[in-house]
């Protein structure tokens, strides 16, 4: 048996909802290279199951592929740019729609989130899975939410413990072994990362121009003197298109 593979990871050079449809195609594409038969899609609007169940679903690969929609919970609350309330749902039409295909609408409290209580100089019910977010979110903005999907998932019973799928949000997808709250930290996995944002342009306000310019500035000796130093060097994904 082989004791290493290689496989491309897609960085795509912004955050956000301008990467949903090819964030769709590379999820379920890897669902059939991994015979992997549940993706689970975080998502605020219902907007990616749409688009999933619409442009995806009738082609006759992805027939056996069953989705999961995730969301977040009822009273959890949002603002524009300007401080007003925000309403984020998945709309009646988009429900209606995942009835029909039968996929199931997983809406609860996000694992990672704490629990706020009525006096904030008395500290924050648990914290410390919130950490585990921050942690994530060194990966991208999106990374927590498709781990937090997969939890929620879980937790629900619609994926069961230990089953590989694909959690997906509209820029970030990943090949994990799900596990729900009680044992996310004993039993989940982050098998492979499909694609993800490599300029945190939401997040950490980056700025994709200025990070290439930089990047490519980069002086070429650090290849070589990497190369000497005694540390091995991680080999690059090809990034695939």
């Amino acid at each position: 048996m082989a004791r290493q593979f290689k496989i491309g990871v897609t960085h795509f050079l912004q955050e956000g909802i301008e990467n949903l449809r090819d964030c769709l195609r590379i999820a379920f594409e890897s669902a059939i290279t991994h015979n992997i038969r549940k993706i689970v899609i975080f998502t605020a609007r219902g907007q990616g199951v749409r688009m999933a169940i619409e442009d995806f679903l009738p082609l006759e690969q992805y027939r056996s592929i069953g989705l999961v929609a995730v969301t977040f919970p009822v009273g959890k609350r949002f603002t524009d740019a300007n401080r007003n309330p925000l309403i984020v749902e998945i709309a009646e039409p988009e429900r209606a729609l995942l009835a029909q295909y039968n996929v199931p609408i997983v809406r609860a409290h996000l694992p990672f989130d704490p629990i706020k209580g009525i006096y904030k100089e008395r500290g924050v019910l648990g914290q410390d899975l919130s950490l585990v977010g921050n942690a994530l979110s060194l990966f991208g903005g999106s990374m927590s939410l498709c781990v937090q999907s997969a939890v929620m998932a879980c937790d629900a019973g619609v994926v069961e413990q230990g089953q590989h799928v694909i959690a997906m949000t509209s820029d970030t997808a990943i090949v994990v072994q799900a596990a729900p709250t009680e044992r996310l930290l004993c039993d989940l996995v982050i098998r492979e990362i499909l694609c993800k944002p490599a300029i945190l342009s939401i997040g950490r306000r980056e700025n994709a121009n200025q990070l290439a310019l930089e990047l490519e500035d980069a002086p070429p000796q650090l290849e070589k003197a990497g190369e000497n130093s005694g540390s091995p060097m991680l080999e690059e994904g090809e990034a695939s298109k």
